[in-house]
């Protein structure tokens, strides 16, 4: 299975959170190949490292403006687009899964993205939030009182899975 990693590159984040996160991408890259945005530090290279140790798949994809960050990876395949919009969609094009650990806007920009593709019908992969650290608590809660005043209808919390916990992460994958 191929797995969009969605999460932070910057190697400045708190610890906690790449000490808990890379026990789940420790066992996620033992079976399942990688799709990623194509650089190598904070979360973003444990991922990228994991997948690599392991010898799985690596579709890194990145905007043209990036594109020397290629020059440190090895992946299987590199894709080059012409902004981060189109980057993003070819993130979800390429992924079975989309997973999202934490990050800062451009995580959060990838997430909204995908659970509004998928209410808007143009996919249906399975959207994961690990909420490494309870790195999530403020967004999940904002998220619940826009269903709850009805800016957003409810049904929409069914379109994708959230877990603070790794091994039920990985369950619900493997399942």
């Amino acid at each position: 299975m191929r797995i969009f990693v969605g999460c932070s590159s910057k190697d400045e984040i708190p610890e906690k959170y790449k000490k808990d996160c890379e026990q789940l991408l420790e066992k996620l890259f033992v079976n399942n190949d990688l799709v990623f945005g194509a650089y190598d530090s904070g979360l973003m290279g444990i991922a990228y490292h994991q997948a690599l140790k392991n010898n799985k798949d690596i579709v890194g994809i990145c905007p043209n403006i990036y594109k020397d960050d290629f020059n440190n990876l090895k992946c299987n395949k590199e894709i080059t687009t012409k902004n981060v919009s189109d980057r993003i969609d070819y993130l979800i094009l390429e992924s079975d899964i989309c997973l999202f650990l934490p990050g800062g806007i451009g995580t959060l920009n990838e997430l909204f993205l995908a659970i509004e593709s998928k209410r808007s019908h143009e996919f249906d992969k399975p959207i994961v939030i690990y909420n490494s650290c309870g790195f999530y608590d403020e967004l999940l809660a904002f998220l619940n009182k826009i269903y709850q005043e009805e800016f957003t209808p409810s049904y929409i919390q069914d379109s994708y899975y959230i877990s603070s916990n790794f091994n039920d992460i990985l369950n619900y994958i493997n399942s």
